[in-house]
């Protein structure tokens, strides 16, 4: 039976994104097994997998920190020392049961040779020359053990390295996985890859991110004020903000989907920072209490209201990884009740009441399709949001972004999507000008589909702008019914 490795570690083996493996698999024509890939397959793949010229997590850790949205989560990609003593201590039982297999087929192979040979004093002419083919196989396999250029044996080495410094996790019913890296918990790590596990404060008040270890070792962060019952400690429940991975983890937890609506919640949240970006432009920082995370999807909006009773509603444009720092734009003539408060700079340091999040315009669920996201306008918020989400998740095949009308130049939003086109081998990201043609703007979206015709769009902006496109695609004879288009301004 062939070695099977899941497709999330076989990308990580290979040094490419998810959605790069899934693009060579289906363009090779290679059978995969429920979501994994054998050994042999991903070598004929990627035959030139070296552990040193070509250092995995160098990669990972340069696609974390220049593409992936910053957090507030971990001091670094290294487990802390204890973490990663319990870590090396479960690397040292694989190598122990790795040697005592070699030292068990080298004692095998020797008996079977020397067997052979005294049965080489027999007189039967034919079974002499069928023991001897037989010890030249032996001897050869013998030959082969010393060898260090064994792609498997590489591949192996590699794999063990990673287990190392990363976990896995694999969710149940779900069956989604995801890894943990440095000193995130478990929870946090799921975050970070795009699920939308439940939770409710992320430091161990409520208790909502309990979750049942079906196998593998798991170890506290942190102590915690929700109280688990001796049974449930007894059947292996634990919070998932609290603790971490030793080693690879199978875990129950709940998980909503796509189509599940999250809880509302009404949060009292502080403005931590406004930046003006641009005289068109303002980023406003928010962090909500230790106690209090927001849940949102990528592409969802709150109601925001100012200590002074100005409400607005408001796309967040920040990923769900952290429902701590929540990021939104406000771009100047888009007709917000916020804009002149939020422009002179007067939210410093005040208290915002969240209430949501609600919205439908969301990536698809487990799509592993090629996706072009265009936005104008106000519109960059929420598809800032999908992207990187869509980079967090790892599995689509291609990402492109048009910004039409770009953002303000050296700005902190135009170095992101300039980090994003650099860093990550499937990402392309072009602006225009702001006044480009609906037809134009159309013809290339167009041929986005026709290079290749599974290519989700998600498109966001001002609503004239919108109906414009469609009309012009409904010209050209362009199907649009699949497309996912979001009003946001005027």
């Amino acid at each position: 039976m062939p070695q099977l490795l899941s497709l999330s570690r076989a990308a990580r083996l290979a040094d490419v994104t998810r959605g790069e493996l899934q693009k060579k698999i289906r363009k090779e024509r290679v059978k995969t097994f429920e979501g994994e890939i054998a050994v042999e397959d991903l070598l004929i793949l990627y035959p030139h997998v070296n552990l040193d010229d070509d250092p995995v997590l160098e990669r990972v850790q340069r696609i974390k920190s220049e593409a992936r949205p910053k957090s507030h989560y971990s001091d670094g990609w290294m487990p802390d020392p204890q973490v990663l003593m319990q870590r090396l201590h479960e690397f040292q039982h694989t190598l122990v049961q790795t040697k005592s297999a070699l030292n068990t087929s080298e004692a095998l192979l020797d008996e079977v040779v020397s067997d052979l040979r005294s049965a080489l004093e027999k007189p039967e002419t034919a079974l002499r020359a069928a023991i001897k083919l037989c010890i030249g196989k032996l001897d050869g396999a013998m030959g082969r053990l010393d060898r260090s250029g064994d792609a498997k044996a590489r591949l192996f080495a590699k794999d063990a390295l990673l287990k190392i410094v990363t976990a896995s996790v694999r969710l149940q019913p779900s069956g989604h996985e995801y890894f943990i890296e440095g000193n995130d918990s478990i929870l946090e790590a799921g975050l970070k890859a795009g699920l939308y596990l439940d939770y409710g404060c992320t430091s161990g008040n409520c208790g909502a991110c309990k979750c049942k270890v079906v196998s593998g070792a798991v170890r506290k962060l942190r102590q915690h004020d929700y109280v688990l019952s001796a049974k449930e400690q007894e059947e292996g429940y634990v919070l998932a903000c609290s603790n971490t991975a030793i080693s690879d983890l199978v875990i129950e937890a709940n998980e909503a989907s796509v189509s599940d609506e999250l809880p509302h919640q009404m949060i009292r949240a502080v403005v931590r920072k406004v930046e003006r970006e641009s005289p068109e432009l303002a980023v406003l920082h928010v962090q909500t209490p230790r106690t209090r995370s927001l849940r949102f999807k990528a592409g969802q909006r709150v109601q925001v209201t100012t200590e002074a009773g100005v409400s607005d509603t408001l796309y967040i444009a920040s990923c769900p990884c952290d429902g701590r720092n929540l990021l939104f734009l406000l771009f100047a003539g888009i007709g917000s009740a916020l804009e002149e408060t939020v422009f002179n700079c007067d939210l410093v340091k005040q208290t915002l009441v969240l209430e949501g999040p609600e919205g439908q315009f969301l990536l698809h669920e487990d799509s592993k399709r090629p996706v072009l996201f265009v936005a104008r306008g106000g519109g960059l918020a929420p598809v800032k949001s999908l992207v990187e989400q869509a980079i967090t998740i790892d599995e689509a095949e291609d990402i492109s972004l048009i910004l039409v009308g770009g953002s303000p130049a050296g700005s902190s939003l135009e170095r992101l999507c300039r980090s994003w086109d650099d860093a990550l081998d499937n990402f392309q990201y072009r602006s225009t000008e702001a006044t480009i043609a609906a037809d134009e703007l159309v013809g290339q979206i167009v041929q986005a589909m026709e290079e290749n015709a599974r290519t989700e769009i998600y498109i966001a902006g001002p609503d004239a702008w919108l109906q414009e496109l469609l009309q012009v695609a409904a010209g050209k004879g362009v199907d649009t019914g699949e497309w996912s288009l979001e009003t946001v301004g005027c």
